[in-house]
């Protein structure tokens, strides 16, 4: 694993029944129990030690939020209770606000999930299998418009092309931060011995790691022959991400997507960098946090599709090849990139840019949202 830091999480589940464990657990009944997460965590968390020597844009936090990651506001936890055959026979489902709540747990062989439920971007579903729960965002475009591919100075350096091929995935809402801990095959037993006596509680403690199912990636682009020609942009997105994961297993789905995100330029501090940090589920079809499961991944194409707006009014959609950087840092990083301005000039023929609004209209073709038929767990 290339995880630099671990969010270290204590799961307690503290029974509430005085200073005696009878007879809830002990008649092998339903125990009422107060789950407490004692978290760390670290708003800095991005999955290489020398992230901040490589990134160099200003990032206003008041304006644009959080640069890493923050600690969830609220937990959902899943309790699959499994038959003699190791096989989950049903599932139940506890909604906390904060970092603790109520569940009812009871003697037996429980596979426990625990993730954050504090956003109205993820949605959770469970398939055919009553043990996979997966996170996905909503379908919001048909695809990306077509763009003109452009060489990084390290491609031109490398003699390499860019790949000429347009992009037909659908375009995905970004995910927000989504942490999991899976815990499988928990034997919650009734022998006093397997728990700790504090404050007058029976605390039965998990131990494990809360880790990003969502990963982080921060994109810098340096403008070579700008000569202040560039005003901003209007967007970006990143393709070739996966559109899911399951939150039991922390493997992606094969389906690739795109997902947009703005993109950020402080002309006072440098008028020749932008600045974009994108949440995605990661490489299609992997365990992004197993190097041997990234390696045997599908092979795909990540492009960062750009928009650049000019001072003239106009703007250009671009597109800059960066496979070997997503594939090289799975669970997120810093990607720094060079593009030269000579290389893409504007077009008379390019529409001017929507002073109303700006976003990423003009690199998504259609705003249509699209639906699926699923069950979303409430």
């Amino acid at each position: 694993m290339k995880l630099r830091n671990c969010i270290t999480t204590i799961v307690a589940l503290l029974v509430l029944g005085g200073c005696t464990i009878e007879p809830m657990l002990h008649l092998r009944k339903v125990a009422a129990t107060k789950v407490v997460m004692q978290t760390t965590i670290t708003t800095d968390i991005l999955w290489q030690i020398n992230w901040q020597a490589q990134w160099d844009y200003v990032w206003n936090t008041t304006a644009y939020g959080p640069l890493g990651y923050t600690e969830p506001k609220g937990v959902r936890m899943h309790i699959f209770t499994l038959d003699d055959a190791g096989e989950p026979k049903s599932h139940n489902v506890y909604n906390f606000s904060g970092l603790e709540g109520q569940a009812d747990v009871f003697v037996g062989i429980h596979d426990l999930l625990f993730h954050n439920n504090d956003s109205e971007v993820l949605l959770f579903r469970s398939e055919d299998d009553l043990a996979d729960v997966h996170a996905y965002t909503r379908i919001i475009s048909s695809g990306l418009k077509a763009s003109l591919p452009v060489q990084t100075s390290a491609q031109k350096a490398a003699a390499t092309k860019a790949d000429p091929d347009e992009i037909n995935e659908n375009v995905t809402l970004m995910p927000d931060e989504l942490f999991r801990l899976f815990d499988p095959a928990h034997h919650i037993t009734d022998n006093l011995e397997d728990y700790d006596f504090e404050d007058g509680k029976y605390i039965l403690r998990i131990k494990g790691n809360l880790q990003p199912a969502s990963f982080i990636y921060l994109f810098q682009v340096k403008l070579l022959n700008n000569l202040e020609r560039v005003a901003g942009s209007n967007g970006a997105a990143l393709t070739g991400v996966s559109d899911d994961v399951n939150l039991c297993t922390g493997e992606t789905s094969t389906t690739a997507v795109s997902v947009p995100m703005d993109v950020y330029m402080n002309a006072a501090a440098d008028p020749d960098l932008l600045g974009a940090r994108c949440l995605t589920f990661g490489i299609p079809g992997c365990n992004p946090y197993d190097d041997a499961s990234v390696a045997a991944a599908p092979a795909g194409k990540h492009w960062l599709v750009l928009n650049v707006a000019f001072k003239t009014g106009k703007y250009k959609n671009i597109r800059i090849d960066v496979t070997d950087q997503i594939r090289a840092l799975p669970t997120g990083g810093v990607i720094p990139l060079e593009i030269d301005v000579a290389d893409f000039p504007p077009e008379d023929t390019d529409p001017p840019i929507d002073e109303g609004g700006g976003g990423f209209k003009p690199l998504i073709g259609d705003w249509n949202e699209e639906t699926g038929s699923t069950t979303i767990i409430s």
